[in-house]
């Protein structure tokens, strides 16, 4: 039964992924790692989904989905983002959008993303992810939607339903904010750059 279900995967694979598909046509021998790394090309093109089942409860199948998010996920910096800039053209007057690419640099300009509102005990929390720069509590934020600046009163980053102070969130990292006025979707920054 094993290795009818892995001579189905391998076939499976080999439909998503060129490399595996070139072994598995010149009937070469076929490793767990190179299963592996067709998984992670195929799951970073999105056209291969590896689903992983198991219990938190009972801790059966955790270790085995931690380890696939480790193997086949993409890290923050590795998928490419991109982000419009609205700039006035001098010449001409008129507002022109400039795509960019966001490198998921700590050092950069902030761009970050609102995702997810929840109403909690101290008001709404608002999760964000930063793609670019870095989010400091204290700071002035500007909602590019809204083009309102607001402070970052209280910055932390969630561990299920508990919480944790933080003095920033990094490129990469996902934080929640609490007493940010904003809609899901809404896209901020520190007001030296526009992204939409």
């Amino acid at each position: 039964l094993v290795e009818a279900k892995r001579k189905l995967l391998i076939e499976k694979l080999a439909d998503v992924d060129d490399v595996l598909a070139d072994q598995f046509l010149a009937d070469e021998e076929i490793s767990q790692d190179d299963i592996r790394a067709a998984i992670r090309r195929a799951t970073l093109q999105r056209t291969f989904s590896p689903v992983f089942m198991g219990s938190a409860l009972k801790n059966v199948g955790v270790q085995a989905m931690l380890d696939g998010v480790v193997n086949y996920l993409p890290a923050p910096n590795e998928p490419e983002y991109t982000a419009s800039i609205n700039e006035k053209n001098p010449e001409t007057g008129e507002e022109e959008t400039t795509e960019i690419r966001l490198e998921c640099d700590p050092l950069g300009k902030l761009c970050a993303l609102a995702f997810k509102m929840e109403d909690g005990r101290f008001g709404q929390l608002t999760y964000m992810r930063v793609y670019n720069g870095t989010l400091r509590r204290g700071e002035t934020l500007y909602n590019v939607r809204t083009k309102k600046k607001q402070k970052v009163p209280r910055l932390v980053r969630m561990h299920a339903d508990q919480m944790e102070e933080v003095a920033e969130v990094r490129a990469g990292d996902i934080g929640a904010l609490f007493g940010l006025e904003c809609a899901s979707g809404d896209t901020f920054t520190n007001g030296q750059e526009l992204f939409m």
